[in-house]
């Protein structure tokens, strides 16, 4: 049963998360937006006021969870930002006041960012160049935040409307209906030797086990009755965890885990050149040489282009923008 993870999930990603739980560190807007300069993140900003009980309660149940504020720490920088202030602000070479007129007077750049709905406490999201992603209000508990940093801090924003992906999120992370695996996965060297009697292309899902998008890609997007289907009938589909410590054999070459600097496959690093970045869908021909790599989080609907797209050999004659605009799917 799936419900073992339900609240904790982001502790997949890292050991010993307990014993290492980092203390929060806030910044002002300004400090923050000096650290991303240097190291870019995007910029979490939590909109408060001081007589506003449910962000002290959103403070000390959510942001001090150990799984929340080790993720927040890892991909943010934090910033508390009192919607009252009295401070003049600069943010993107403006200057922002309190105009102090009326009862509780906001901030002008408090009403900017949160478009003139005043609630609090609410979640500013920036991205590394400062823009504005979005503005989440109300209290979260840990459990109700963990899908909307992993939408914003994995760039799925980019390429999944919210709703969507908190549906595949709960699906796979909180849905108490067993999971059966639909797509008949295979390893890499049974797919070498099943593609010397029939020849067919090899798509090679490259995963970890602490990556939450692609336990959600598996779980749900692959599992989909029609990409499911279409990846049996088409491909020979491959796992490969990039930090297995099984030997490999692949196209003449064998593989390994060293274990010395870092904790990655050979087969993987030299997939990806060296960049670890999961989750990424690597298409191999029939020949067993590479066509291409497509990294990134995928809906359902958006992938099955993606795997009639090489299927077909449609990118030796076509450009992918061209060739998704005509493309006429059967997920809905």
């Amino acid at each position: 049963m799936k419900t073992v993870i339900l609240i904790f999930v982001i502790t997949l990603y890292s050991v010993s998360l307990w014993a290492q739980q980092p203390e929060l560190k806030w910044y002002s807007l300004k400090e923050a937006m000096e650290l991303s300069k240097k190291n870019p993140k995007k910029i979490f900003i939590d909109m408060y006021t001081d007589w506003c009980g449910w962000c002290k309660k959103m403070d000390a149940e959510t942001f001090n969870n150990p799984a929340i504020s080790k993720y927040l720490t890892d991909n943010f920088y934090l910033v508390k930002f009192d919607a009252e202030t009295r401070d003049t602000i600069t943010f993107k070479d403006k200057q922002y006041v309190n105009k102090s007129t009326g009862n509780r007077p906001p901030h002008e750049l408090a009403v900017e960012l949160l478009g003139g709905k005043m609630s609090y406490p609410t979640i500013v999201y920036l991205d590394e160049n400062l823009n504005p992603l979005s503005a989440v209000p109300g209290y979260m508990t840990p459990s109700d935040i963990e899908p909307v940093l992993i939408f914003f801090s994995r760039d799925i924003y980019k390429v999944a409307p919210f709703n969507e992906f908190k549906d595949n999120f709960n699906k796979t992370f909180k849905d108490t209906v067993p999971f059966v695996e639909k797509v008949k996965w295979v390893t890499l060297e049974k797919a070498e030797k099943l593609n010397q009697k029939n020849p067919k292309k090899i798509i090679v899902f490259l995963y970890h086990e602490w990556c939450i998008d692609c336990k959600i890609m598996i779980s749900t997007t692959f599992n989909q009755e029609i990409i499911a289907k279409y990846l049996n009938e088409n491909y020979y589909p491959v796992k490969f965890d990039i930090t297995s410590k099984d030997t490999v054999r692949f196209n003449g070459a064998i593989f390994i885990n060293e274990q010395k600097e870092h904790p990655y496959h050979q087969f993987a690093v030299s997939l990806l050149g060296g960049k670890m970045n999961v989750p990424q869908m690597v298409f191999i021909n029939g020949q067993n040489q590479l066509i291409s790599l497509v990294p990134g989080y995928f809906l359902p609907k958006n992938v099955e282009p993606v795997l009639h797209f090489f299927k077909d050999d449609s990118y030796l004659t076509k450009k992918w923008e061209e060739y998704v605009k005509t493309f006429v799917g059967e997920v809905k």
